[in-house]
This record gives structure tokens, C-alpha cells and sequence, in this order.
């Protein structure tokens, strides 16, 4: 075996995983001691827990913000973000040993790939978001499309046995003897864990604070 193949599989999972776990932790830390610079009063807000969170469950399944402010980007956006909790899903079943994972797998594959193509063009093409579209957004569209098609074109998503390869990695004992064609998709897939904390995509980890402490922040 290649030294970068036995890097791949064994020692840069670990890697990518302490860097996207102490990243996002510096983030949510950075974000609860950081004063608010401007209080701003927005109304109507919800006010109880669970209108709170009905806010929140809406705006991550709908992207209602996006709808209302730039609904030219709004669905392939929607099917890229539907697509990546998909393979959130296929991960989480594939732990669990759900056979189901295989369809969850493959159908966010197809999402993250469509939606991140169509959002790519659409910043391309369309000369007002070109204006407003920075380098590293392409950068990161394109991430996610190449590792979408490597996860399909090698057939990751569609096997089941992949979990034998997972839960290795959980035992801390790294199972080394993979198709080839999955190499490559693993080699992004764990560069994608490590580039996570550094980018606009951590904004998931700090999704309570950007609503609860700013937008519905009250004055004590």
C-alpha cells in the first residue's frame, strides 16, 4: 500500500475530525462570549421555546430568508441543502446498520451535485450575483460537486459494506484494504472535514446564536 492510500484511509480521518470538532467548538466559544456590538429590535419575534425552534426547524428545511431576499438561488440552494442532510442521514444509518442508508446515500448524492452545478451556473452566468459572488464561494460549490460525482462515480453511497470501513474508524482500528475506487472520495471527503471550520459552511455550528442572541436578543 502507498503511503498517501494508508494517510487516506487511517491517519487523516482522525485528522479532519479533531480539526472540524476544535474549529467549530473555537467558533461556538468565539460567538458566546462575543458582545452585541448594536441591539436591534425586531419585531414580532417568537418568544417561547417552541415558537423558537419552529423558527428555526423552518428556516433550515425551507431557507424562507433566501426565499424572501434571493429566490433566484433559493431552490438549487433548498436541493443542495436537502442533499447534504440526506448524506448526514446515509452516515448516521449506515452506523446504525439500516440498509435504508444506501437510498439516503445516493439520492443526496444526486441532490448536493445538482444543486451545487445549478448554483455554481447561476453565479456564472447571471451577471448581478457575479457581481456579488467572491472567489471562494465557486471554490467551495465546487468542492461539494466533485465530491458529490466521486461518491456516486465510486460507487461509496450505494455500498452498504462501506459501514465496515465506519465503524472501524470508531473502533480505532482502521480497516486498510479498500476498493481504489473509493480512495479518491475519501481523500476529499476528509479534506472537505478539515476546509468545514475555516469557511462561511460553519455557519450551521453558530445557527442558535445568529437568530436566538441577535435577531431575538432582548436588552437585559
Amino acid at each position: 500500500m502507498a503511503l498517501w492510500e494508508l494517510f487516506t484511509i487511517a491517519i487523516l480521518p482522525y485528522l479532519a475530525i479533531a480539526v472540524l470538532v476544535l474549529g467549530l467548538g473555537y467558533k461556538i466559544i468565539y460567538w458566546l462570549k462575543a458582545p452585541v456590538n448594536l441591539h436591534w429590535e425586531l419585531f414580532p419575534y417568537p418568544r417561547t421555546s417552541g415558537e423558537q425552534a419552529g423558527e428555526l426547524l423552518t428556516e433550515v428545511f425551507t431557507l424562507r430568508s433566501l426565499y424572501m431576499h434571493n429566490r433566484r438561488i433559493w431552490l438549487p440552494s433548498l436541493v443542495m441543502h436537502y442533499g447534504i442532510y440526506l448524506v448526514v442521514f446515509w452516515l448516521l444509518f449506515l452506523v446504525v446498520g439500516l440498509p435504508l442508508a444506501v437510498y439516503l446515500g445516493v439520492t443526496g448524492g444526486c441532490l448536493v451535485a445538482a444543486g451545487s452545478l445549478l448554483l455554481f451556473l447561476s453565479r456564472l452566468i447571471n451577471p448581478e450575483l457575479r457581481r456579488i459572488s467572491e472567489p471562494v464561494e465557486y471554490l467551495n460549490l465546487a468542492f461539494l460537486f466533485l465530491l458529490a460525482v466521486a461518491g456516486l462515480i465510486g460507487g461509496v453511497f450505494r455500498d452498504f459494506s462501506f459501514r465496515t470501513y465506519i465503524i472501524s474508524l470508531l473502533t480505532l482500528k482502521p480497516h486498510l484494504s479498500l476498493p481504489d475506487n473509493y480512495l479518491f472520495f475519501l481523500l476529499l471527503f476528509w479534506l472537505f472535514m478539515l476546509y468545514i471550520p475555516f469557511t462561511r459552511m460553519a455557519h450551521f455550528a453558530v445557527k442558535y446564536f445568529t437568530y436566538h442572541k441577535v435577531k431575538w436578543g432582548e436588552m437585559e
